[in-house]
């Protein structure tokens, strides 16, 4: 065809030429020839151009991994290529004819009212290609999830076919389902640390937070979304809390951390401990990851183990400890201001009365009520707190004086007044008060303290119920006390102590037949202080344990030495107070100073005091069985006195009751004295009891006690204690007579 085509115009070149002359007609012809070569190196270069564009679009059909495929109008496929064949299993001719509806499920974009995703059908056709992702059935039944993009073709309006890739999604579905699990599993275990995180980008948006986060803040995940910093944190310290992220972004430190204040869930500040790291993507600041810890759990522990340290748990008042520390303070600003300070020391009378009679959980109950009376009628700025047992303490800090003191006493008594309804019950109670003044010059918490204690026992002296002021004077009765109880515990460690021995005879025989050992102290300034005022403070500090343990080895080992150095075996009589009979090791005690002094347990004899009629039958009769079984005889001492043994006797292994000499004083007089002691004595002979008469001064209490069958005595009639030198002396003589 090409070729008729550029024949022609030679044929009217040639009647052309015919006319011309001859060089001309051979120019033309040669013109002619070189147009025609043209035309036909044109053409084939053109045929060459559209092979090779078909080769390069079949290599390309053949070797890319997506399916290609183009429909008819109704969405019959009448072209695919190879990879049919990888994706459905299924060769090109197979598929060319089957209609999309045959191998894909659910609606057809184009072709179908209800649309993929439920888009408007005119915003489809509108958009051009149109992503889909649906399964498809591949040659072995199974479901292939594959993802196309279909574009419509459209001839004056009208759709004329349907043109498409697909593409296998498995991997990507792979990798969003592991980028799924692997966010689920992040999230998990954000949501099981027990701190608060949350990541904010750098304009401040909250872009991820936990469940312990969600928490504090009282809102749900989807209530976070959204929020910004502004919605978390304070007005106030929003400034303060960007400059803090914005600082963190450029440090590569160690992540910082600071306490805080955020807006809780009741929207009450919130204590929290905040640490700040940067997080960084390619090189680039895009946030802070900001991990919060609530700090209310650990300052409520923190407080709580300061309550356990510094309070009272019956009473929840303020301990010792923490009381002295206010009173140092107060002690401080009392110097600077020239005002006063003052500590009472309030103790109940006769509590240890009720608490024995109603019960120690019940006298708890009642303590509880007198703190909480107590806390009613002592000021705001005064410190109320509990000193131990049935003792309060109170501080009134910033005084004018003395005067000012016994009017805060007087309204401390003043409080026990009125009755307390405690369980079915009215209790009047009353309190000795002992107070120390100070100006904040010398003392301490523990000096103001022992006056106060000092005071009180002249409380009680007086007949209770009252106060007393203590002072620093050196004549005055609760600082002289004070002083002693320093001297005393000073006297353990300079030995100042010394004991002396009282011989014990036989009435009808006059022979001694033992010696009591008793506790002497010679002050250094003082000289001689009386038994009946050393011997209570050792009690009540506790050193009657230690002294009382030095006695016993002293008197054991001072009677030994007599006997060994040719002198006549006497018994040796020595008090236990109840202290010591509350020592869990007492009878390794005894043995092993008797091993150690050589003395035989049976010359030895123990003396309980009535006072230890007080203590528990089962602890006392375990450790007298205990003593017995070393061989040690035991006695009642001062018995008739206080607490009285007298329901215990049968009960207990003692062998020697001690009337008390009270009862002897009055024996030869007229009245009843004569009467109670010879019933003693037959009480004590009845239960096969030897029975000691003490303080025995004249002739006539000798005799009536020889008439009334009394078995020894003890006293002035025959001597007074005794150092122990005269004392072995006195026994030689005696023995010679």
């Amino acid at each position: 065809m090409w070729l008729l085509l550029a024949v022609a115009p030679l044929g009217l070149l040639g009647m052309l030429v015919d006319r011309l002359p001859l060089w001309a007609e051979a120019a033309i012809t040669v013109a002619a020839c070189l147009c025609i070569a043209g035309v036909v190196l044109s053409r084939r270069r053109a045929e060459h151009a559209a092979i090779e564009a078909e080769r390069r679009l079949a290599t390309i059909e053949r070797v890319i991994p997506d399916l290609l495929f183009e429909t008819d109008a109704h969405g019959v496929i009448t072209f695919t290529n190879i990879a049919t064949a990888g994706l459905l299993g299924r060769q090109p001719s197979a598929l060319v004819g089957m209609s999309l509806r045959e191998l894909v499920d659910g609606p057809l974009p184009y072709l179908d009212a209800a649309l993929v995703r439920g888009e408007d059908p005119r915003v489809i056709e509108a958009a051009g290609a149109v992503t889909w992702d649906t399964s498809w059935r591949h040659a072995s039944g199974e479901r292939v999830h594959l993802s196309a993009s279909v574009t419509a073709v459209r001839e004056h309006g009208a759709l004329v076919a349907l043109r498409g890739v697909v593409r296998d999604q498995g991997d990507r579905l792979e990798s969003e389902r592991a980028l799924r699990e692997s966010e689920e599993r992040f999230r998990a275990a954000l949501d099981t640390a027990r701190n608060g995180i949350m990541l904010v980008a750098t304009d401040g948006r909250v872009l991820l937070t936990n469940a312990a986060l969600r928490a504090l803040f009282g809102k749900s995940a989807e209530e976070m979304v959204g929020t910004t910093v502004a919605d978390v944190v304070p007005s106030a310290q929003v400034d303060q809390f960007v400059a803090l992220m914005a600082s963190r972004m450029w440090s590569d430190a160690v992540p910082s951390q600071y306490e805080f204040q955020l807006r809780g869930a009741d929207g009450e500040p919130l204590d929290v401990e905040l640490t700040l790291s940067p997080v960084r993507e390619a090189g680039r600041n895009t946030g802070t990851l900001i991990e919060v810890h609530d700090l209310t759990e650990s300052r409520r522990t923190t407080e709580a183990i300061r309550r356990m340290a510094d309070y009272d748990r019956l009473t929840g008042l303020p301990n010792r400890e923490l009381f002295d520390r206010h009173v140092q303070r107060a002690l401080i600003d009392a110097k600077y201001q020239r005002r006063s300070v003052a500590v009472l020391l309030l103790d109940i009378d006769r509590f240890k009365l009720i608490n024995d009679t109603l019960g120690h959980t019940s006298g708890d109950r009642l303590l509880q009520a007198v703190a909480e009376r107590l806390g009613q009628h002592v000021m705001p700025q005064h410190i109320l707190a509990r000193f131990g047992g049935d003792e309060f303490l109170l501080l009134a800090p910033d005084i004018g004086g003395r005067a000012a003191a016994e009017g805060i006493a007087r309204r401390v008594s003043a409080a026990f007044r009125q009755p307390f309804d405690h369980e079915g019950h009215k209790l009047k109670l009353s309190v000795s008060i002992g107070v120390a003044v100070s100006s904040g010059d010398h003392g301490d918490a523990d000096y103001l303290i022992r006056i106060a204690d000092a005071a009180v026992h002249q409380t009680k002296q007086q007949g209770r119920d009252g106060y007393t002021i203590g002072s620093e004077a050196a004549s005055d009765p609760a600082r002289l006390r004070l002083e002693l109880e320093v001297d005393l515990r000073s006297a353990v460690d300079r030995k100042e102590f010394e004991v002396y021995y009282q011989p014990q005879l036989d009435t009808q025989t006059g022979t001694v037949v033992g010696v009591e050992a008793l506790l002497r102290w010679q002050h250094p300034t003082r000289g001689f202080v009386p038994p009946d005022e050393f011997v209570p403070l050792l009690e009540e500090t506790g050193l009657i344990i230690e002294v009382g343990e030095w006695v016993l080895r002293t008197g054991c080992h001072e009677v030994q030495r007599w006997f060994t150095n040719g002198g006549r075996r006497v018994r040796l009589a020595v008090n236990l107070s109840p202290r010591q009979l509350l020592v869990p090791n007492l009878g390794e005690v005894v043995r092993g100073i008797l091993e150690d002094t050589g003395l035989p347990p049976e010359m030895l004899e123990l003396e309980l005091t009535e006072t230890a009629a007080v203590l528990d039958l089962g602890s006392v009769l375990g450790m007298l069985h205990e003593l017995r079984d070393l061989g040690v005889m035991t006695a009642i001492d001062d018995f008739g006195v206080g607490e009285s043994w007298l329901t215990r006797l049968s009960d207990l292994p003692v062998r020697t009751l001690k009337v008390d000499r009270s009862f002897i004083a009055g024996i030869d007089s007229p009245g009843n004295a004569l009467a109670i002691v010879e019933a003693v004595i037959a009480l004590g002979h009845a239960l096969g009891l030897l029975v000691i008469a003490e303080g025995v001064e004249t002739e006539g209490q000798l005799a009536a006690l020889r008439a009334a069958r009394c078995d020894i005595v003890q006293g002035f009639y025959y001597a007074q204690a005794l150092p122990g030198d005269e004392c072995a002396r006195f026994v030689e003589v005696a023995l010679a007579a």
